[in-house]
């Protein structure tokens, strides 16, 4: 059993983060469809209707986690998606093809893919493990609904501070003459 501020506060922060991410797959179609071919583990007749069901099934568990009936479905699926996510970059990089957009940061930002994509994704999955559990019982007051609403917030922020930081590190690793 987790405290309903842990778990709640989790739910919210994957919530936006599957929202966010299913928004620029769904707005810029053409670009994701190319994503999802470029990582090659799909045939190709395939990869039409996986880059329509990924986003949606990101906007259903972003839904789902914002009940607390629907919570645990939810978080098993976001749980889910995001190994899937992680295996796929980790399949990718172990075939050495780092050159390829993960496609995380829509089409505005291109990120290579990089073994710290797997330790975010890790956190990410802790994330939604903290989403599913189940809560205590227990009465909530206004100052809980206040802590649970500048959690989520929190930890949307570190996802999007982490994500831009991947994004432009080897950027950062070129100007500063390591790589």
């Amino acid at each position: 059993m987790i405290d309903p501020i842990i778990s709640t506060s989790a739910a919210l922060a994957l919530s936006v983060i599957f929202a966010s991410a299913a928004s620029h797959k769904l707005r810029h179609p053409s670009w994701f469809r190319r994503q999802v071919q470029e990582y090659e583990l799909i045939p190709g007749l395939m990869v039409p209707a996986a880059a329509v069901a990924l986003p949606v099934a990101e906007l259903a568990i972003a839904a789902g986690l914002l009940w607390s009936t629907s919570r645990p479905y939810a978080g098993i699926l976001a749980f889910l998606l995001i190994g899937a996510y992680a295996l796929a970059i980790a399949i990718n990089l172990a075939r050495g093809r780092k050159d390829i957009d993960c496609g995380c940061s829509g089409p505005a930002m291109r990120q290579p893919l990089q073994p710290a994509l797997l330790a975010r994704n890790l956190l990410l999955a802790i994330v939604a493990l903290c989403a599913l559990l189940p809560m205590l019982d227990r009465p909530l007051g206004l100052l809980d609904n206040f802590v649970m609403i500048a959690a989520g917030t929190v930890l949307v922020l570190l996802y999007t501070t982490t994500d831009l930081w991947l994004a432009n590190r080897p950027l950062l690793l070129k100007l500063s003459g390591e790589k």
